[in-house]
């Protein structure tokens, strides 16, 4: 397929030519107007250096050609394996009776044309001498010259003689015709006395003649000038070199995140473990207090079990301010059963005089402002400018706890910054790697560790020893959350106790159940609530609504507060 693509290429490349030589004459009359432009005789004197260089010396005669004269060589050669062999023509000169001749030299794909113009007409002689290097490759058993001298010319040439000065030879060959022609030359022998000899008699336009001369392995040396095609293929080579290499990259990159991992990024505590404890306590008076283990805070137990700040537990600190009075949260009346609902979040005057954590804080700031009251959906811009520092106090408070001994986001963002300049110098290196070698594969490799890098640090934060203890505490606190028989709560302090453990149900799991108890604190269900001393519903509401009220206000609180 190549030959004949090439074999096209050569045709056009003739017409083009063709179209600078007109018959001499055109314009006249008498037998002469009959004549067609023609070489009538091609000779060529080809020495083999035991370099390999071909020094070439022809002797064209042209009849009847006027203007340019264009020949043409095929100076590359396509081999499998994304492989071409490349000839480079050098020294050339050409002379037309011991004038030196002005030629233009063109290499276009495959194809190397020399073109001599101001040839006039009638009978013309023109001397070419070039050089030829890299037209010796390397058989299995010795060298052999591959040179196509006659290629595509767009005259027809009645004689052709090659004569190669050469050392001892083992094989020659012959073909005339097109690129791909099979059809041996008139002569193609092995002289007695002279070199090998090659013949061709009657080459019509377009065609070409190629010969092969063999020589025994020391006599003459290779000079193939290599070139690789860039494919696809090579550009991501899996030949040893470079599978072995980029293995070996994954490898050590696999071994070195690993390692990582269990030097930095692993936590320095059993998280299964089970420490006993409990939300509720005795207190005086067989009352029951609700208390707790470390004083923990719903929002630091978010931030501790998965080590980032999420939505939820913003919105359950938010839950637990109001049920530790601190703020009421009010719902609106609907103005219409399908309008949007809302609540005011009422700032609490005489609020109780327990130091809050320095996030609540900051929370509680950001929520009010210089105000004492503002509606879910006007909270927007306010609270998310503001955001950012009620995570920054909740980070630093865990770090304070020594739960962690850097900031869980700062270490996620290091890490995460390594990755992304990790697999940006893959990609970057990938992408030069394919264009300019085979060595794709080994930017692969680089970029798969960023990416490793990237998932890895995600868990990089490690917690320290002294979370261990709170973490099993935590986990006895899940247990009674989702486990506990509510109903063996005191009922005088029934909805007081459910209340104060919702939030960290909120964020431990089992919200539902706790949500449920209080809604049965409602001893008169056809009669309109008012709520809790937190919660307060709108004119008609019932205790009933509080599962679908809460559903609400946590996902408007999630919006209000993360939504960009």
């Amino acid at each position: 397929m190549r030959l004949r693509l090439l074999g096209l290429s050569l045709c056009a490349l003739g017409l083009l030519g063709l179209s600078a030589v007109p018959a001499a004459a055109a314009g006249s009359s008498g037998t002469s107007a009959a004549a067609d432009p023609v070489v009538t005789n091609y000779d060529s004197q080809v020495r083999v250096e035991r370099d390999g260089l071909l020094r070439v010396a022809e002797t064209w005669k042209l009849s009847n050609v006027n203007g340019t004269f264009t020949r043409f060589i095929v100076t590359r050669d396509h081999l499998p394996d994304d492989i071409d062999h490349v000839q480079e023509i050098g020294d050339l000169q050409v002379k037309a009776g011991g004038q030196d001749k002005k030629t233009e030299v063109k290499t276009d794909g495959d194809v190397t044309s020399i073109a001599v113009s101001d040839i006039s007409s009638g009978t013309a002689e023109l001397d070419f001498s070039y050089t030829v290097k890299g037209a010796v490759a390397k058989v299995l058993d010795g060298t052999e010259v591959r040179f196509a001298p006659l290629t595509g010319i767009n005259l027809p040439i009645q004689q052709a003689n090659v004569v190669y000065s050469v050392p001892e030879v083992s094989h020659v060959s012959c073909f005339a015709g097109p690129i791909d022609s099979n059809i041996p030359c008139t002569l193609a022998q092995i002289g007695e006395t002279s070199g090998p000899t090659f013949q061709q008699a009657n080459l019509p336009p377009g065609n070409t003649v190629r010969m092969a001369v063999g020589f025994p392995t020391g006599q003459i040396a290779a000079n193939s000038i290599v070139e690789y095609r860039h494919t696809f293929k090579r550009a991501f080579s899996t030949d040893a070199a470079q599978l072995i290499t980029a293995l070996a990259v994954l490898l050590l990159g696999a071994i070195a995140l690993f390692a990582l991992y269990r030097l930095r990024g692993r936590d320095q505590v059993d998280p299964r473990r089970v420490v006993p404890a409990s939300l509720f306590s005795l207190g005086q008076d067989t009352r029951i207090d609700f208390t707790p283990p470390s004083d923990l805070r719903p929002g630091e137990v978010g931030t501790l079990i998965d080590e980032r700040i999420d939505p939820v537990d913003v919105t359950a600190t938010i839950i637990d301010l109001a049920v530790r009075g601190h703020l009421t949260i009010i719902e609106q009346e609907h103005s219409t059963e399908y309008s949007r609902p809302d609540w005011e979040l009422r700032r609490v005057a005489n609020a109780p005089s327990e130091e809050l954590q320095r996030y609540e804080n900051v929370l509680i700031r950001a929520i009010f402002g210089d105000a004492d009251s503002v509606l879910v959906s006007e909270l927007g811009r306010q609270v998310r400018a503001n955001l950012e520092q009620v995570q920054d106090a909740l980070y630093d408070g865990v770090v304070k706890r020594g739960w962690f001994s850097e900031r869980p986001d700062r270490t996620r963002s290091l890490w995460a910054t390594i990755g992304i300049a990790t697999t940006v110098v893959g990609v970057i290196a990938t992408v030069l790697l394919a264009l300019l070698s085979t060595w794709g594969l080994l930017g692969i490799a680089i970029t798969l560790v960023g990416v490793g890098l990237l998932i890895v640090g995600r868990y990089m934060p490690a917690k320290a020893p002294a979370a261990g203890r709170v973490l099993g505490q935590v986990a006895a606190i899940r247990g009674e959350l989702l486990e506990m028989d509510v109903s063996e709560l005191p009922t005088d302090q029934h909805a007081e106790l459910c209340s104060r453990a919702l939030p960290y149900a909120v964020v431990l799991g089992g919200s539902e159940r706790w949500i449920d108890a209080l809604v049965a604190t409602d001893s008169t269900p056809d009669e309109e609530d008012e709520g809790f001393t937190w919660y307060r519903g709108p004119r008609g509401w019932h205790l009933q609504y509080l599962p679908d009220s809460l559903r609400n206000l946590t996902t408007n609180l999630t919006g209000a507060l993360f939504a960009r």
